[in-house]
């Protein structure tokens, strides 16, 4: 059950990962003055055409787990969502030094900061309940 303030945010910083699923994850570089290919990829019109469509249910099975159990199996889900989602993040952000004609979008900023929001929230719990 959800009774403490941090069970409270981490439902928060995984609802932001599943929440950033949803906006486009690349976009066009509108400073970048070289040719750009007439390549339509994936990630552009939504995050589910790319990681965003595992970062989705694995954040709302996390928040699941987080409401129906206590203790290390709900922190330990949500770590691993947390990290999955970081992870994936900063890889879809780097794609503009591969691709300089495309640069992260909305989704990636909000799935990488509900990310480390998450893990930041499971350490800073893990820390209180080791004292």
């Amino acid at each position: 059950m959800i009774d403490s303030r941090t069970d409270r945010l981490l439902v928060a910083a995984l609802a932001g990962v599943a929440l950033g699923a949803l906006p486009p994850w690349l976009l066009r570089n509108p400073f970048y003055d070289g040719i750009s290919p007439a390549v339509y990829y994936p990630g552009q019109g939504t995050g589910l055409e790319t990681w965003g469509l595992a970062t989705l249910p694995l954040a709302v099975l996390a928040i699941g787990v987080l409401v129906a159990r206590d203790g290390r199996v709900a922190t330990t889900s949500a770590t691993l969502v947390g990290a999955a989602a970081t992870v994936v993040a900063l890889d879809t952000a780097s794609e503009g030094v591969v691709a300089p004609w495309l640069l992260p979008g909305p989704g990636v900023a909000i799935t990488a900061a509900s990310g480390l929001a998450a893990l930041a929230l499971v350490a800073r719990d893990r820390a209180n309940h080791r004292d």
